[in-house]
């Protein structure tokens, strides 16, 4: 068992062997290594690739937004592979933040001393295209012609930075369908041929008519696919928008962090 930084030469071709059997969001793994190749580790039974960690550093904070592992790997391999990221982090003030999985990973994120900061559940939406009038007016006041500019504008006051760079260096991709008003800018993209992540999607607080725009949009668009997001559990008015247009709240997630506390509008979050 090797257990340290990804073995960059061969990671491709491991990730390929690896996601045979997983879903897995190989564009933005690939593009966080190229990126951020010293925040990245993983568990190597022999050559093969068991396990791995990824994260991205911002100026002032730390996303972990990768953590795969085969279903039989024990909590200790887990454990090590947090700890070599935590080690690598060179920061003791900075957020670090996590989307951790309730039934599997809180618990280990916890022994680290984790805290939580907010409840989150995976909405999906599980195809069927759009049942509602989308006019050409509608797609034009979305279009995404100031999604940049929207991203700098907002960001700063819902997430306390900016994710320019992150949203056009490791999550884009040639999929990427972005959406905008001036009220909020919502992004998605295909994860593989059936499945598309809504990722990251804000908005300007009680901006609803534009949010349920958005929503509609990118039905409208993406709505023959498995549709999904991470949203907060306990905003009322997200919830409710998701389910008002069938998507199913599955699964628990809970955003954690170590270090200094975040300062999340998540009233603004209505994808994470």
């Amino acid at each position: 068992m090797f257990i340290g930084w990804l073995r960059k030469s061969s990671f491709k071709t491991d990730l390929e062997e690896f996601s045979k059997d997983r879903l897995v969001d190989t564009n933005l793994v690939l593009n966080t290594v190229n990126e951020n190749q010293d925040l990245c580790f993983g568990a190597y039974d022999e050559r093969k690739l068991i396990a791995f960690i990824t994260a991205f550093r911002f100026q002032n904070s730390i996303l972990i937004n990768n953590f795969y592992y085969d279903d039989n790997v024990s909590s200790d391999v887990k454990k090590r592979l947090i700890n070599l990221l935590l080690n690598n982090s060179y920061d003791e003030n900075s957020p670090i933040l996590f989307m951790a999985k309730d039934k599997t990973e809180l618990p280990i994120l916890k022994r680290f001393k984790f805290k939580e900061y907010a409840k989150f559940k995976k909405a999906v939406f599980n195809g069927g295209g759009a049942a509602f009038n989308f006019s050409n007016a509608t797609a034009k006041s979305i279009s995404g012609d100031n999604y940049i500019t929207t991203i700098h504008k907002l960001d700063a006051d819902a997430m306390g930075y900016d994710r320019v760079e992150y949203i056009t260096r490791s999550v884009m991709k040639q999929s990427s369908l972005m959406l905008s008003t001036q009220f909020g800018y919502q992004h998605s993209y295909a994860v593989d041929k059936t499945l598309v992540k809504i990722s990251p999607w804000i908005m300007v607080d009680e901006a609803f008519t534009d949010a349920e725009k958005l929503i509609r949009g990118v039905i409208y668009h993406r709505g023959l696919k498995k549709l999904l997001a991470y949203i907060p559990k306990d905003v009322k008015e997200i919830t409710d928008l998701y389910e008002s247009y069938n998507f199913k709240l599955v699964d628990d997630y809970t955003l954690v962090y170590l270090n200094e506390k975040p300062n999340i509008n998540l009233a603004s979050v209505y994808a994470f």
